[in-house]
């Protein structure tokens, strides 16, 4: 088994643990077109698999990576402390350019210099508050502290998941069932998001999935870090 293929087989093993599903699996075996077949209370399935990955997002997340580590920069050239800092950035299109980026660096590191300034003399750990709303432009929320003893900055974002690239995906998945040489109980597809990049988590909340339209019976969105599981059809 290559390592994409272990890959997939790991994330669909998670997937039909989910306990909210309540799935009784009695046997995944792998397969090429489809992905997997899978013995679920005793019917044969079969299931596609994709990793969400938006190249779109992932442009976004190179920029914001960019803007992050020039602000940690700037920072360590001026003090020797470190500073571990998670910042979350609104849900807004950044303009680039020079002296875009160069206003969000700066917008990064005196907010960060300044919780530094007022707080060094401690061991600080601090937090925005949620509830307050957007802390700045650009940033949502942040939390910062000096008490991990290492350096680390770094940012995190859920954009909201882009429907038309989303039935791209489906329909370009729907065209292998054509290809089956055998029919199944039901089709499946298992869109796989978030696992440990900002370009594959997927926000989902309010968002209507009653437009999509499939050949697949079921299609299920796995949130891998949080184990959730969103029903899309």
């Amino acid at each position: 088994m290559d390592k994409k293929k272990q890959i997939e087989r790991y994330q669909l093993e998670k997937f039909v643990s989910n306990e909210k599903l309540k799935l009784l699996v009695y046997g995944i075996e792998n397969s090429e077109t489809p992905d997997f077949e899978v013995n679920i209370d005793n019917r044969l399935i079969s299931i596609e698999h994709s990793r969400l990955i938006n190249p779109e997002l992932k442009k976004i997340e190179q920029y914001r990576d960019k803007i992050i580590k020039l602000a940690q920069q700037r920072f360590e050239e001026k003090y020797s402390d470190r500073l571990y800092s998670l910042i979350t950035f609104n849900n807004i299109v950044l303009d680039g350019g020079k002296v875009a980026q160069q206003k969000y660096v700066d917008e990064v590191f005196n907010l960060l210099e300044e919780i530094y300034l007022s707080n060094k003399r401690y061991d600080f750990k601090i937090r925005s508050k949620r509830e307050q709303g957007r802390f700045s432009e650009i940033i949502e929320n942040f939390t910062v502290d000096n008490v991990q003893n290492f350096s680390h900055w770094q940012h995190f974002g859920v954009d909201r998941i882009d429907m038309n690239w989303l039935k791209g995906i489906i329909k370009k998945k729907e065209q292998n069932i054509s290809k089956y040489s055998r029919i199944y109980k039901e089709n499946w597809l298992l869109l796989v998001s978030d696992f440990g990049t900002q370009a594959s988590a997927n926000g989902t909340d309010f968002i209507d999935f009653s437009t999509i339209e499939s050949k697949f019976h079921k299609i299920y969105m796995h949130s891998y870090m949080a184990d959730e599981v969103t029903i899309v059809k």
